[in-house]
């Protein structure tokens, strides 16, 4: 086909250059690298339907896997209407469905059979809670959902119990091992696969020579979709295929990897041409999304990046609007700042969809709070409203009972929250022990007089009823603020979070942070306890008005994939975004840096960008340092020079957070996570009393001698694990150490690391 012909063919009409080298190619490795706003999808299908139409391949020879059934049905639906076959012959789908249809096929090559059940994420739970006590594994130091964890990072990088014996360095991990090993046979015995024994068992399959050669014969054309976000089990299943005819199209952006927290690998994009040195690169670098400003910011950002392979972002759509950058004094008048904003713009273009983006869901409750104050509907995208969040009701209970003794249905979500060997059986006994115009505690004091408690229901009743007593000292000695930190602690609840150490209930710790924070607002303004709730309540009432379809609050992770002509990203801090988590590795870092891309990719015609210089954490004023990626920005791509001192960007970029400021003066923030939270909440008690200012707050640790390759180290937040090397020195010396949850590179100034006694 002449390059005329080929310019006016219906599947490559309307494309540019590169966009129909992608589709126009036929034999071979293909490499799209797919910028924002590139048209990826369009590429996508039109070279599904090239092939179908042009080329003469069987719609049966072709494998397309993406990873949501959403973007797999858009992307039936679009080559449907390209194709004159139906498509119901082409094998698109996502990779679990695919692993599933495989497995259903050949069941009598796999351990489980073609007959076997998929369990959901309540069934794993339920079996490993089974193991956990066959082993006699206390819940306490092994929590399911932790334990599950680990063994979901095993499968996904394709290791069965037998292989990932050499990653269990210390006790615990010996242990979890066990776990693993007794819930694969648990799962045997049942006809059963987890999810991720859908990856699991067809990337073992398809070692084995007769099915790989039988199923890379069957799928002579694969093509996979967002490969950057691919992991192990995921990259071997496509390499198990794609060996035997080597006609693998692969579509994604580095840049937009921002899935490594849940096991994505950027090394299978950034490493492609090194698997398939004979591979042609095709970068689609013109964006129909945002305007050149936009773009511009994007890629000066994403350039500080080293894992990454490069590409510049262009438009047609002309220069555009600069971005704003706004400083707020504190969080709530930066809130209240977006909303005005906000309804500025609705002033200006009726109608126009907006976007607020930030880092972590805990941060809508004070942009929540704000757009309720002016009644301007919004629709929380991906989350659950601030004070509808399961965390934060049950806090809710606590304090409502404390306020109210009469408030059985407050009682009965407390009573459970956390598990306190109270069931149904039991509840009733208390209810039926309530006096006639009694208080529930009432009731519990009552069935603990009679006996009708036995065992633990028994000794866990005694410290709750023994708590609520507790609780009506404290309300008359203590604000809103003080009182919730109390209670957090001396329910239990977040020993409870302690104990389960996953990354949701980080996420859950974040939000009740939040929600002191909230109580401290509310106790500034004078609000009593009873008024903070009444408060509450009525917010929660007024967000049952119907949602505006043209005002979104969202995650960026939940941003993705999405663009709105006006985007809000907010809470530019240090410790914010970057998440306080991420400075620990150089990839996690990068990965932040990349979020950051994501954002502002997603916004069409303006941008606006803000921080704050104090925001509430845990109740009290914390400093807040300016996030690294606003130097990053290019001046010319803003509507004003951002200014914040020079003597505060020299200390936001040497120390990595904040300085805790109480009520009365100074004090030193806690870095790390989990292992921070009881420091936190008990320090955050006695917060009235103003702490001596931490040297580790301004000054730069030691710098660190290098350990040798073999020395086994303990991380606080990955547990212990084996040095494989180390780049750099003094305050740049980088650690790649092998963990249970595989490989991270660790910056030691700031992974608070230590060494283990073999």
């Amino acid at each position: 086909m002449s390059d005329h012909d080929a310019s006016t063919h219906p599947l490559l009409r309307g494309l540019n250059e590169p966009q129909q080298m992608a589709v126009r190619h036929v034999r071979g490795p293909l490499l799209i690298l797919a910028g924002a706003g590139s048209g990826k999808t369009t590429v996508i299908t039109r070279r599904l339907a090239w092939l179908v139409e042009e080329e003469g391949v069987r719609p049966g020879q072709i494998l397309a896997v993406t990873f949501t059934n959403k973007a797999a049905e858009e992307m039936r639906e679009r080559v449907q209407r390209l194709v004159s076959v139906p498509v119901a012959q082409l094998w698109v789908s996502t990779f679990h469905s695919f692993c599933t249809r495989i497995l259903r096929r050949e069941g009598e090559r796999t351990p489980v059979g073609r007959d076997f059940v998929i369990f959901d994420p309540s069934d794993q739970k339920s079996l490993i809670k089974q193991v956990l006590t066959e082993l006699k594994l206390p819940e306490k130091q092994f929590h399911p959902k932790r334990v599950l964890e680990v063994i979901s990072d095993w499968k996904n990088r394709c290791l069965l119990p037998e292989e990932a014996g050499e990653e269990a360095l210390d006790p615990w991990t010996r242990r979890a091992l066990e776990a693993y090993d007794l819930y694969q046979k648990a799962l045997k015995n049942h006809r059963a696969c987890d999810f991720d024994d859908l990856l699991l068992h067809t990337e073992r399959l398809l070692r084995q020579p007769e099915a790989q050669e039988q199923y890379g014969r069957q799928f002579q054309y694969l093509l996979v979709d967002e490969y950057q976000d691919t992991n192990r089990a995921q990259y071997l299943l496509v390499q198990h295929l794609a060996r035997q005819h080597r006609n693998l199209a692969v579509v994604g952006d580095e840049d937009q990897s921002i899935y490594g927290w849940r096991g994505a690998d950027i090394r299978n994009i950034l490493d492609f041409q090194r698997d398939f040195p004979e591979a042609v690169e095709v970068k689609l670098e013109q964006n129909y999304r945002s305007t050149q400003k936009i773009l511009d910011a994007a890629s000066t950002v994403i350039a500080n990046n080293a894992q990454r392979l490069g590409k510049t972002l262009w438009t047609q759509l002309g220069e555009g609007e600069r971005i704003t950058f706004k400083l707020a004094d504190e969080g709530r008048l930066e809130a209240e700042w977006v909303v005005q904003t906000l309804l500025a713009e609705r002033g200006r273009a009726p109608g126009t969809k907006m976007a607020v983006l930030y880092r972590a869901n805990w941060q809508s409750r004070q942009l929540e709070e704000a757009l309720r104050a002016v009644n301007l509907p919004y629709k929380l995208v991906g989350g659950v409203k601030f004070y509808e969040r399961a965390e934060v009701k049950d806090l809710l209970a606590y304090l409502r009972l404390a306020s109210n003794p009469f408030d059985l249905v407050s009682f009965r979500r407390a009573i459970s929250s956390p598990s306190r060997g109270v069931g149904p059986t039991t509840l009733g006994r208390i209810e039926a022990a309530i006096p006639e115009g009694g208080t529930p505690l009432e009731g519990v004091a009552a069935a603990l007089r009679s006996g009708e408690l036995k065992g633990r229901a028994q000794r866990e009743m005694v410290r709750f009823l023994d708590l609520f007593h507790r609780a009506q000292a404290e309300l008359k000695a203590q604000g809103p603020a003080a009182l919730v930190r109390w209670m957090l602690v001396e329910s239990g609840y977040i020993q409870m979070l302690e104990d389960e150490a996953t990354l949701e209930a980080e996420g859950r710790v974040r939000n009740l942070e939040e929600f002191v924070s909230a109580a401290a607002e509310a106790e500034s303004l004078g609000l009593s306890l009873a008024a903070f709730l009444d408060r509450i309540t009525l917010a929660s009432d007024a967000d049952q008005v119907e949602e505006a379809a043209d005002l979104s609050l969202m995650t960026i992770h939940c941003a993705k994939g999405l663009e709105f002509p006006v985007v809000f990203l907010v809470g530019l801090e240090e410790d914010v975004f970057p998440n306080r988590n991420a400075r620990e590795t150089e990839d996690g870092l990068e990965e932040e840096r990349r979020l950051f891309y994501v954002a502002i990719t997603r916004a069409q015609r303006k941008l606006y960008l803000s921080a704050a210089r104090r925001r509430r954490m845990m109740g009290s004023e914390m400093l807040g340092m300016p996030s690294r990626f606003l130097r990053e920005l290019p001046p010319e791509a803003l509507e004003a020079p951002i200014r914040w001192g020079t003597e505060l960007y020299q200390a936001g970029m040497g120390i990595q957070g904040g300085a805790r400021m109480g009520p009365r003066g100074g004090g030193a923030h806690v870095a790390g996570e989990l292992q921070r939270i009881r420091t936190l909440f008990d320090r955050a008690r006695s917060v009235d009393t103003p702490a001596e200012a931490s040297p580790a707050a301004s000054e730069s640790p030691e710098s660190p001698t290098a350990w040798a390759k073999g020395t086994r180290v303990r991380s606080p937040r990955f547990g212990v694990g084996l040095v494989l090397g180390h780049t750099g020195s003094g305050d740049g010396l980088t650690y790649s150490i092998r963990f249970a949850t595989g490989e991270k590179r660790i910056v030691a100034r700031f992974g608070m690391l230590e060494a283990v006694e073999n």
